[in-house]
């Protein structure tokens, strides 16, 4: 039995390309005027919040940056704002939906950030039914490319054989290999460009996935 896990961003759901934008939409739903300073300064925690792994990076950078700059609503409300309008900005990837569809094994999603992100991306994209597992490094305690959030993977979902399909080479696929995973390279559009050939497949888009795989 086979367990096929996917990548979540720049994956199974496309990230919008203006991040400004979406912060900026979300202050002024909390009735807060944007600034280039504001940005920056959340950008900078968010990160370091993501690579500690903490539980609700969001909440807490948010947190840091009205207490920073002395704004004065809640910071849990733009919390929510931003999440909101981050999740909102996502598109689903061409060809997962019925990628999704064909494969028949069971299946999971491996991602990087904090579950009250990741989790509503799924669920705005109606893919949670999908999946048998969820693991996020927010929970895990570790991210990709740490083995740990890999060997979390498998534990949550019992098989003989074990792939993963992502987006980011060194990030995801060849340490995916490493922790005994079939590892699939999604390239933008050209599977040619993988010209060094260390993923054991390469596709140019999700709907080739099930026929590589079988």
């Amino acid at each position: 039995m086979r367990a096929v896990f996917f990548d979540l961003d720049g994956t199974l759901v496309e990230l919008p390309d203006d991040f400004e934008a979406v912060f900026e939409a979300a202050l002024s739903d909390a009735g807060v005027s944007p600034d280039p300073e504001y940005h920056d300064h959340f950008v900078e925690i968010l990160f370091e919040h993501l690579d500690d792994c903490h539980p609700e990076p969001y909440r807490a950078a948010m947190a840091d940056l009205c207490a920073e700059f002395d704004i004065v609503p809640d910071f849990e409300e733009l919390a929510a704002a931003y999440v909101d309008r981050e999740v909102g900005a996502t598109e689903l990837a061409a060809g997962a939906r019925e990628a999704l569809d064909a494969l028949d094994c069971q299946l999971g999603v491996v991602t990087n950030g904090a579950t009250g992100v990741q989790r509503p991306k799924l669920a705005h994209h109606d893919l949670e039914e999908y999946f048998d597992a969820v693991v996020v490094s927010g929970d895990v305690g570790a991210s990709k490319p740490d083995p740990e959030i890999f060997a979390a993977a498998r534990e949550s979902i019992p098989a003989d054989e074990y792939a993963f399909v992502a987006d980011d080479l060194e990030r995801d696929v060849v340490p995916a290999q490493g922790a005994g995973f079939t590892g699939v390279h999604l390239v933008d559009g050209d599977a040619s460009a993988d010209r060094d050939g260390r993923a054991d497949a390469t596709v140019a888009s999700l709907g080739e996935v099930p026929d590589v795989l079988e």
